[in-house]
């Protein structure tokens, strides 16, 4: 399982949350320091920029600039310029109650929000059912980004390409957009953002907007890669909207958190809390930010206010009021490139996360640009004759600046060219299969991109319904960890670089550095064959390829059979007097390729075990819950030591040993199943990272209860107050000091901290904002009043004064005691919510979760687990945080039963706080039991109960059904008359020089049948006419017509040219055969149809008319058809005796051929001549006759 702990619940914020009492009753919380957006004009870009470095990026604290609403066009950020240019967008809104998600338009949603917002009230906000919609991760307009542009300081924005100021050192003419001829341009320097080096087609679209109301959130999280987030709210509802609707004021609270803090704030998330931070699946309560034991700082971030927020800091942000709109942002600089390569990007391939980032590419290609702008500067001062402009480009702070950062990306560059060389062999090398780079290949398994190589399987391959293939690529760090397909090997290499390119670039790069620095020493860069002969270690290239050949490949579609174990155990045997005899074996030989896996003493394959130098072999999944030991770090090490070995064994075994000192695991493993994010064909066959190292952390003993701090804890806080006492350094090999005013001494900055620099004016800080506090932190902070003393208070010790913060019960604050016991539900992210289950047939008795009394083994060295080692005076000024709970929890279960007495509820209130069921016979008279049967309500009759529905916005993306069907055009019935002259059947009468007489039925008069055309109103053209042969309710689908070209053909001397084809689609003969219905009903119209009843005789019923209209249809057939296409057609004269000229019907097979040709001809040909033509085509086409052309021998009439 990949947690066996239960989480924290989701505990919403109430709507009347006073958050200004809140933080001044909470010791571990502060505010946000705030500075105005006024200081970049006061104090210059280039100490804005410095108080960005120190403070945010170097310090890592959040930073709050305020100001920015009134620079920003009134106008154009606001919901009403959203809904008239971007209303009708269509965009995904994040359902967080249901967590799924809602098509939605934005112009739908902002109509909605008033709706939204007045469903939640102090009494019904923990709700788990009613809608939270949150939209969120939305394109910015293109609008809004231009306006942004003009505001926010250009260092700081989105994609800033250079930080150069207007016509500084190495600036060149540029032409200007807005008016005719040339302009200063900017001054070399480095890139505000590297994602700007990038190619636009590689670059990573996020400038996000989110617009959110009451109740939405965004849980607890990182900024991705380790990348510098950056978010202004540009518009919040006020008390009344723009069509007068009474509103409530919009803002945003953050909980917030420093770098510094970063791993003491994940593992207690993990023990503590239940959640993995990387996942970004649980939003804490305000309960468990002040159990923390960390600084938590708060925004209340209103219209203006600008959040600079830390890298790697986790933070959560909850919205309030109707509306919320920011704009969101990240930037990626040096620092933060080390960051994501040290720690995001392992953490990110734990759990499968997205890099969206390409933070290696990005090395590659801010090296080639910072590589062309140093050699301008350098043909600059070889061109410029002017000594003071050589000067300028020597000396620029920019510049040097712009060097430093070139030295640090190269260093990145070495590393990652490291982690893929492989040993120099020609043979292997030239079946490495190259794929030019265009940065879309990513992990089949963790979803990271790749830069250079990886390694493909050739057989599980997947074709794609566009014609593409769907490889299976996995990175070399997935493979190293035993991740794969079901393959495990076999795989091929493949780069997305030629290798001596890579090469040709280091070594122009590494000249480059050399050059600018001046000085060649030990520290300079050293040339790559060196660098890797340098190395310890194998890269991880080179492990790869050795995995290949250790691992086995496994076809897919054959399951792997079970391995054949080795019993080793004695056996015993019963002898016929009942003794019973033990009967020694000998242990069996183990399977080759297998060895014993000194944790369990169980045979595994060779190529799952780690293998010591001693003979002892660990498992890689034992060695990664119990010792905190990566399978790569046991691969790349040639002379890798076991834990026995290095005498920290935690094996039962081992444990016994003298001098053996067991490891504890230094942090939590709740275990991910990234079977949801992976790729469906992979496997893990080394380690399963489903599973958590929590029996591992019971066997250390350091699985205290809840409440009480652990040692894993208490490590991470030690190494966060180590980190925190460093301070902000500007170190003279990587930073360049702009002020010539800052005294140095030994390449540091003296005053280290922000407060001492705004002391001097090195950092702008707004005089409105007051005073600088005591405590090194900038801006203003409330003050705190004195703590009162509660009863439930567990920081309160026994002089009654508040200790220094350090770690609170969470057991005693974290859950609220109204909300205890009652139905735990999950929802699909395995979020815990413990709420009362609105189902429980008496709501007003508290449920209370049984007391769970967990037995832990004792310590080898005798001492009890649980207690912790007391840690100087700092400890010691606790009460114990545990017994306080059991105190306050037993007042409650004292208060709660003597109520229960008053109410003669004693012994239900008693069996739901002890968890029991208390059965209860009650024996009934039958008499009585019948009596109260008769009694009872028919339940059948009453109406159900409905919950309510809290639904209130419902997507409103048209569906395709229901979608409006276009009416068609109005059709105008016209009666049209015939004409003798272009009539076929007269055409071919006139060439046999005979006239043959219908026969007369005594129900039909001799008239001339009417023909009827639908005309539409909406068009003209004639050719696209209609023929309504039938009846408006009754209509038959109408045959296909001839081009409008051979219709003319046809019409002027061409009559053998059929007029319509075939209603029927184009089919094989064999597949299909007419009936004798369908080829009358297709070939032939009813006489009767349009017709007035006339007289007795006529024919009111349709079906009786379509009777007669076939009929007449068959003799006209016969009459006119002749049995087989090879016989000449015979006058009537010359037919032989005793044939009557009224026979039934002619053969079927005569019918069938005569559909199959009427729908074999094509409906777009070209126009032909009939002595171009084959004759079979217009020997089929003369049986196709139209009808409706035809007259009764009877009615000849004129057109006058």
């Amino acid at each position: 399982m990949p947690t066996a702990r239960r989480s924290a619940a989701f505990d919403p914020m109430s709507p009347d949350l006073d958050l200004d009492a809140l933080v001044q009753q909470t010791s571990n919380f502060e505010y946000v320091t705030r500075i105005s957006c006024d200081t970049t004009e006061t104090q210059g870009l280039e100490m804005f920029e410095k108080l960005i470095l120190l403070h945010v990026i170097l310090g890592g604290k959040p930073l709050v600039i305020e100001g920015f609403h009134k620079r920003l066009d009134e106008w154009t950020f606001t919901s009403g310029w959203l809904q008239d240019n971007h209303g009708k967008k269509y965009e995904q809104a994040r359902n967080l109650s249901k967590q799924n998600n809602l098509t939605i338009s934005i112009g739908h949603y902002l109509s909605n929000m008033c709706k939204l917002t007045n469903q939640w009230n102090r009494h019904n906000y923990r709700d788990r059912d009613r809608q939270r919609l949150y939209l969120k991760d939305i394109d910015c307009p293109q609008v809004w980004h231009d306006k942004l542009r003009e505001v926010v300081p250009p260092s700081i924005f989105y994609l800033n390409d250079s930080t150069g100021d207007v016509g500084g050192p190495g600036s060149v003419d540029e032409q200007n957009p807005y008016a005719p001829g040339l302009r200063k341009g900017r001054g070399v320097a480095r890139a505000g953002d590297l994602m700007s080096c990038l190619p636009p087609a590689m670059r990573a679209d996020n400038l996000m907007c989110y617009i959110g109301h009451e109740g939405t959130y965004t849980p607890a999280h990182r900024e991705m890669c380790a990348s510098l987030g950056q978010n202004l709210m540009v518009e919040t509802s006020g008390t009344l909207d723009l069509d007068g609707k009474p509103t409530k004021p919009g803002s945003s609270i953050w909980f917030m958190t420093e770098s510094k803090d970063r791993h003491i704030v994940s593992e207690y998330w993990l023990s503590t809390l239940g959640h993995d931070i990387e996942i970004e699946a649980h939003f804490a309560q305000i309960n468990a930010w002040k159990s923390a034991p960390f600084t938590t700082y708060v925004v209340e971030q209103k219209l203006g206010d600008f959040i600079l927020i830390p890298p790697l800091a986790p933070h959560q942000v909850w919205n309030r009021g109707t509306r919320t709109m920011k704009v969101a942002w990240n930037r990626t600089t040096v620092e933060t490139l080390e960051l994501a390569l040290d720690e995001a990007l392992p953490r990110a391939r734990m759990v499968g996360r997205d890099e969206q980032y390409k933070n290696k590419a990005m090395v590659y290609f801010a090296l080639d640009r910072y590589s062309n702008l140093l050699k301008h500067v350098d043909h600059q001062k070889q061109s410029v004759a002017d000594q003071q402009v050589v000067l300028d480009l020597k000396y620029s702070p920019k510049i040097r600046q712009l060097q430093k950062d070139f030295r640090r990306l190269f260093s990145l560059y070495t590393r990652i060219l490291l982690s893929e060389a492989l040993p120099h062999n020609p043979k292997e090398e030239k079946k490495i299969e190259y794929l030019p780079f265009d940065s879309n290949v990513t992990c089949s398994f963790c979803r990271c991109n790749i830069f250079n190589r990886f390694l493909t399987c050739p057989t599980c391959i997947v074709p794609l319904e566009n014609g593409e293939q769907d490889t299976y690529d996995i990175c070399l760090e997935c493979y190293a960890m035993g991740r794969s397909c079901k393959c495990i090997s076999g795989y091929r290499w493949v780069e997305q670089f030629r290798w001596q390119a890579l090469m040709d670039k280091h070594e122009s790069w590494r000249q480059q550095i050399i050059a600018f620095e001046g000085v060649l020493s030990e520290k300079s860069a050293q040339p790559f064959h060196m660098e890797r002969q340098s190395m310890e270690k194998k890269s991880l290239a080179q492990v790869c390829q050795e995995q290949l050949k250790l691992r086995p490949w496994n076809d897919p579609s054959k399951p792997v059979p079970e391995p054949k174990l080795s019993k080793d155990a004695d056996e015993s045997q019963v002898n016929a007097d009942g003794t019973v005899t033990v009967k020694k074996r000998k242990p069996q030989v183990i399977e080759k390729g297998h060895m014993k896996n000194h944790v369990t003493n169980y045979p595994e394959p060779i190529w799952k075990l780690g293998v010591c130098n001693c003979g002892r072999a660990y498992s890689y999944g034992s060695l990664f819950r119990a010792f905190d030991t990566m399978p790569l770090t046991v691969m790349e090490d040639p002379n890798w030591q076991c834990p026995h070995c290095r005498r920290i064994c935690s094996c039962g075994k081992c444990r016994k040993v003298a001098g053996m000192q067991p490891f504890e695991p230094t942090g939590t493993v709740l275990g991910y199943d990234t079977r949801r994010v992976a790729d469906p064909r992979s496997t893990e066959s080394l380690v399963d990272f489903k599973q958590s190292n929590f029996e591992w952390v019971k066997k250390a003993g350091d699985d205290l209860p809840a409440g009480e701090e652990t040692r894993r804890l208490s490590r991470r806080f030690d190494q966060a107050e180590v980190a925190k006492s460093q301070g902000a350094v500007l170190d003279e090999a990587h930073y360049v000091d702009e002020s010539e005013d800052t005294p140095m001494t030994n390449g540091h900055v003296e005053n280290e901290s922000p407060t001492a620099l705004a002391a001097n004016d090195e950092i702008p800080i707004d005089p409105l904002l007051g005073g600088l506090p005591s405590n090194g932190a900038l801006g203003r902070q409330p003050v705190r009043p004195a703590h009162t003393p509660t009863e439930d208070s567990a920081l309160v010790n026994g002089a009654g004064r508040e200790p220094p913060h350090r770690f609170v019960a969470p057991a005693a604050v974290m859950l609220d005691q109204r909300h205890l016991g009652g139905g735990f539900t999950t929802d699909a992210n395995g979020i815990v919510f413990q709420y009362p289950d609105p189902t429980d047939p008496d709501p007003t008795v508290p449920q209370f979760a049984p007391p769970q009394v967990e037995q832990r083994p004792q310590a080898s060295n005798g001492a009890e687990h649980g207690k912790k080692a007391k840690r100087g005076s700092l400890q010691s000024d606790f009460l114990d945080p545990n017994e306080a709970n059991k105190q306050y929890h037993k007042e409650q279960v004292k208060r709660t039963l003597a109520e229960a007495r008053r109410n003669n509820r004693y012994i239900i209130a008693e069996a739901a706080m002890s968890g029991k069921n208390l059965p209860l016979k009650l024996i009934v008279d039958r008499n009585r039991l019948a009596h109260i049967t008769s009694q009872a309500p028919n339940l059948s009759m009453q109406p159900p109960i409905r919950k309510p529905n809290n639904i209130i916005v419902q997507s409103d993306y048209p569906s395709p059904s229901s979608q409006k069907k276009v009416p068609p055009n109005p059709l105008k019935r016209v009666r049209i008359e015939q004409d003798d002259e272009f009539s076929t059947r007269r055409e071919k009468r006139k060439k046999s020089g005979q006239r043959s007489s219908l026969p007369e039925d005594p129900g039909i008069p001799p008239t001339k049948p009417s023909k009827f055309q639908e005309i539409s109103s909406a068009s003209e053209d004639e050719e696209a006419m209609d023929i309504d042969e039938t009846t408006a309710e009754d209509r038959a689908p109408k045959p296909r017509q001839l081009p409008a070209y051979l219709a003319r053909k046809s019409d002027i001397g061409d009559s053998e040219i059929p007029k319509e084809l075939s209603s029927e689609p184009k089919q094989r003969p064999s597949r299909r055969k007419s009936t004798l219905t369908e080829s009358a009903v297709t070939s032939r119209p009813s006489p009767n149809i349009g017709r007035p009843p006339s007289g007795s005789n006529a024919i009111d019923d349709p079906a009786e008319a379509n009777r007669r209209a076939k009929l007449r249809a068959m003799q006209w057939d016969h009459e006119d058809s002749p049995e087989d296409e090879s016989e000449p057609e015979v006058s009537p004269a010359e037919q032989p005796n005793g044939v009557n000229k009224q026979t039934p019907a002619p053969k079927k097979s005569n019918i069938a051929r005569l559909q199959n040709t009427s729908s074999s001809v094509p409906s777009k040909t070209k126009a032909t001549t009939p002595s171009s033509a084959p004759k079979s085509i217009f020997a089929k086409a003369k049986k196709v006759r139209i009808v409706a052309a035809e007259k009764p021998k009877t009615a000849r009439h004129s057109l006058g």
